[in-house]
Protein backbone atom coordinates (compact mmCIF):
# COMPACT_ATOMS: atom_id res chain seq x y z
CA UNK A 1 0.00 0.00 0.00
CA UNK A 2 1.57 3.68 -0.99
CA UNK A 3 0.49 6.76 0.72
CA UNK A 4 0.27 10.04 -0.65
CA UNK A 5 0.19 13.00 1.25
CA UNK A 6 -1.52 15.86 0.15
CA UNK A 7 1.71 18.05 1.10
CA UNK A 8 3.66 16.07 -1.61
CA UNK A 9 1.45 16.11 -4.49
CA UNK A 10 2.79 19.59 -5.95
CA UNK A 11 4.54 22.88 -4.81
CA UNK A 12 1.78 24.84 -4.21
CA UNK A 13 -0.33 24.10 -1.51
CA UNK A 14 -3.57 21.14 -1.73
CA UNK A 15 -6.27 21.39 0.78
CA UNK A 16 -8.00 18.10 -0.62
CA UNK A 17 -5.99 15.64 -2.86
CA UNK A 18 -9.65 14.85 -4.61
CA UNK A 19 -9.40 18.08 -6.07
CA UNK A 20 -5.96 17.04 -7.97
CA UNK A 21 -7.12 13.11 -8.38
CA UNK A 22 -9.58 10.73 -8.60
CA UNK A 23 -9.60 7.23 -7.75
CA UNK A 24 -7.86 4.77 -9.90
CA UNK A 25 -6.15 7.19 -11.69
CA UNK A 26 -2.26 6.08 -12.54
CA UNK A 27 0.16 8.39 -11.17
CA UNK A 28 4.56 8.67 -11.29
CA UNK A 29 5.45 9.78 -8.07
CA UNK A 30 8.84 9.04 -6.19
CA UNK A 31 9.53 6.59 -3.46
CA UNK A 32 10.40 8.94 -0.14
CA UNK A 33 10.23 6.26 2.82
CA UNK A 34 8.44 3.48 4.34
CA UNK A 35 6.16 3.19 7.83
CA UNK A 36 7.86 0.33 9.30
CA UNK A 37 4.47 -0.25 11.45
CA UNK A 38 1.88 -0.16 8.37
CA UNK A 39 4.34 -1.37 5.91
CA UNK A 40 3.05 1.20 3.63
CA UNK A 41 5.40 2.96 1.25
CA UNK A 42 5.18 6.87 1.18
CA UNK A 43 5.46 8.33 -1.93
CA UNK A 44 5.83 11.44 -3.13
CA UNK A 45 4.99 14.01 -6.64
CA UNK A 46 6.80 16.73 -5.59
CA UNK A 47 9.62 15.08 -4.79
CA UNK A 48 9.65 12.94 -8.37
CA UNK A 49 9.12 16.64 -9.86
CA UNK A 50 12.38 18.41 -7.99
CA UNK A 51 14.39 15.51 -9.23
CA UNK A 52 13.32 16.05 -12.88
CA UNK A 53 13.68 19.48 -12.50
CA UNK A 54 17.48 19.20 -11.49
CA UNK A 55 18.61 16.95 -13.41
CA UNK A 56 17.16 19.13 -16.46
CA UNK A 57 19.25 21.98 -15.17
CA UNK A 58 22.05 19.98 -14.83
CA UNK A 59 21.72 18.75 -18.00
CA UNK A 60 20.92 22.14 -19.49
CA UNK A 61 24.17 23.86 -17.68
CA UNK A 62 26.36 21.09 -19.02
CA UNK A 63 25.24 21.93 -22.62
CA UNK A 64 26.10 25.89 -21.78
CA UNK A 65 29.54 25.29 -20.38
CA UNK A 66 30.36 22.61 -23.38
CA UNK A 67 29.90 25.57 -25.74
CA UNK A 68 31.98 27.81 -23.70
CA UNK A 69 29.67 31.03 -24.16
CA UNK A 70 29.42 33.52 -21.56
CA UNK A 71 26.98 35.70 -20.84
CA UNK A 72 28.67 38.71 -21.77
CA UNK A 73 29.95 37.75 -24.99
CA UNK A 74 26.19 36.44 -25.61
CA UNK A 75 25.61 40.24 -24.75
CA UNK A 76 28.07 42.23 -26.70
CA UNK A 77 27.51 40.10 -30.09
CA UNK A 78 23.54 41.10 -29.70
CA UNK A 79 24.72 44.82 -29.07
CA UNK A 80 26.77 44.72 -31.72
CA UNK A 81 24.22 42.95 -34.04
CA UNK A 82 21.42 45.51 -33.04
CA UNK A 83 23.63 48.61 -34.06
CA UNK A 84 23.83 47.18 -37.56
Amino acid sequence: EGILRASELARDRVEDARTVLSVGQEIEAKYVGMDRKTRAIALSIKAKDNDEEAAAVKDYSRGATATGAKLGDVLKEQLENSGD
